[in-house]
């Protein structure tokens, strides 16, 4: 609850002592920050902007009420001010409506019930102003940071006048700055047919920039990373450790990114090869693993590819004449090229791509299977390759298609999984905590959840969790934060946009029936 300053002005000790002592001021939200008999003392209090509410006598000695008012409105035109007056005075409260006081009290009638109803008539002309001047900021910061984002990106672009005229606001980068890209870990896992996480969650880290790190640029396109250009004016200064207080904000809202950082670079003329350094080093996760700030680093890939090669056809001739364990030694063997010494993570997924195909060729005589082949396509490490090719590899060695035992054990799989889900969905969970629960790797357990549930995982958590949210709005007065809490949201914004986005209708209107 926000507290109103009030400063109390009155050349009569006793009216003061009424005034202060008639009414419960901190449990209506309001604090008095001081006491003064004239204007020219109150001055202090206003000059150190430490008033939102003037409360003051008309006829006082030294400065009266009115000269202390147009000196208050001058200075502090935010200023609320409520006269105390007499009778006699109301020539005067004329005058001070008419420069815009916002009320008055006749002192000879004052009771705490009147001074309440003008005071929170006060508050609520504040609360008003506050909104007003918080959504011009606002829109007006947006505005700027629109435009700065779009010199960044016709710099990025290689455009001559942005690069060797770059605007104004972006000068900055003669001194210093950095490329950090956030990628979003687990995007197989947020796919949907609108893409409505992965958008909603973008766009609130993009905000999140502004509001953490507060200066910079920050872009994003349709589903891909969020580049930011952050300042490093010096080598000395604490880049990294910002950084990391950026990723440990964004984990409290209960996802995983990782964060590549190019070195330091200065002038708009490297702003293409800070770029490719960034996204060079946020590619490391693919080896690294999630979640994890990576700095750039030169890496070795295009090892010879012939001994690769060599391996990939013993491994065919073995798997159609030597069996399953000279083949399983061939493919490990296949497999330990993939580092980021000896392979870029698309050459990985090549071979990856060409092995499904041969397992699948050599078990059905049949083409590789689509959903496989996304799979892959959307896998964020190494391990998660070589997790799907070792399935599919094991399934090589299985007599026929999937039998209707295989189809039961997952159906009681995904049924233990589903009710561990129902147990736990308002916590932190993810996809890896479901899987190791039930005793399944995290690839197999997302592809056998999909097909039994005909639903990926993080639409069926959404699901449960807005469910959660539903009921507590039309049974409960719990407010929106609260709801958002005890439904497993921990970012009520982020809440606030899915509820939307998947209900057509915000929180609030969901409560008052109008969805």
């Amino acid at each position: 609850m926000s507290i109103y300053r009030v400063l109390l002005v009155d050349d009569e000790p006793f009216a003061r002592m009424a005034l202060r002592t008639t009414f419960d001021w901190e449990s209506h939200g309001f604090s008095l920050i001081g006491e003064a008999s004239n204007g020219k003392s109150a001055l202090r209090w206003i000059e150190r902007n430490e008033v939102d509410i003037l409360i003051t006598d008309i006829a006082m000695p030294v400065m009266d009420g009115l000269e202390l008012m147009r000196m208050a409105r001058e200075r502090s035109p935010w200023i609320k001010i409520v006269l105390l007056s007499c009778h006699s005075d109301f020539a005067y409260v004329r005058e001070a409506m008419r420069l815009g006081a916002s009320d008055y009290i006749l002192k000879p009638t004052l009771e705490p019930e009147g001074l309440k109803e003008i005071l929170e008539k006060v508050k609520l002309q504040l609360l008003e102003e506050r909104k007003i001047n918080s959504m011009y900021i606002q829109n007006e910061l947006s505005e700027k940071r629109i435009e700065l984002e779009k010199a960044f990106m016709k710099m990025v672009a290689g455009e001559a006048s942005a690069v060797h005229q770059p605007d104004h606001a972006l000068l900055w980068m003669n001194e210093g700055y950095r490329i950090v890209v956030c990628l979003l870990d687990g995007a197989l896992n947020f796919l949907s047919e609108e893409d409505v996480y992965v958008e909603i969650t973008m766009e609130e880290i993009q905000e999140s920039y502004y509001e953490i790190i507060g200066e910079g640029v920050a872009v994003r396109g349709f589903s891909g990373p969020l580049i930011m250009i952050m300042p490093q004016p010096n080598e000395q200064c604490d880049f990294m450790e910002r950084v990391s207080l950026f990723q440990s904000k964004l984990k409290s809202r209960g996802f995983s990114f990782t964060l590549g950082v190019s070195r330091r670079f200065t002038g708009a003329e490297s702003v293409k090869q800070a770029m490719q350094e960034g996204k060079m080093a946020a590619k490391l996760r693919f080896y690294e693993g999630l979640g994890g700030i990576l700095p750039y680093e030169p890496y070795f890939c295009g090892a010879d590819k012939s001994e690769a090669e060599a391996l990939m056809i013993r491994l065919k001739e073995a798997i159609t004449v030597a069996g399953r364990e000279k083949a399983s030694v061939h493919l490990n063997r296949l497999m330990q090229y993939w580092t980021k010494e000896h392979r870029t993570p698309t050459e990985v997924k090549r071979e990856a791509q060409d092995l499904i195909s041969l397992f699948e060729m050599c078990r059905n005589k049949r083409i590789t299977p689509v959903e496989q082949i996304e799979a892959l396509a959307f896998m964020e490490t190494v391990d998660e390759v070589q997790g799907l090719i070792r399935h599919v590899f094991e399934k090589l060695w299985s007599s026929g298609d999937e039998s209707e035992e295989d189809l039961g054990t997952h159906r009681r799989i995904v049924g233990n999984a589903v009710a561990y889900l129902k147990a736990h969905y308002k916590q932190n969970i993810s996809l890896q905590d479901v899987a190791d629960h039930v005793a399944v790797s995290k690839n197999y357990f997302s592809e056998m959840f999909k097909k039994v549930m005909d639903q990926n995982f993080i639409d069926y958590l959404t699901h449960l969790r807005l469910k959660c949210a539903c009921e507590l709005l039309r049974t409960t007065t719990l407010k929106v934060y609260e709801v958002a809490e005890l439904s497993g949201f921990n970012d009520v914004k982020y809440f606030s946009k899915v509820f939307k986005k998947v209900m057509k209708v915000s929180p609030a209107d969901y409560r008052e029936g109008r969805g």
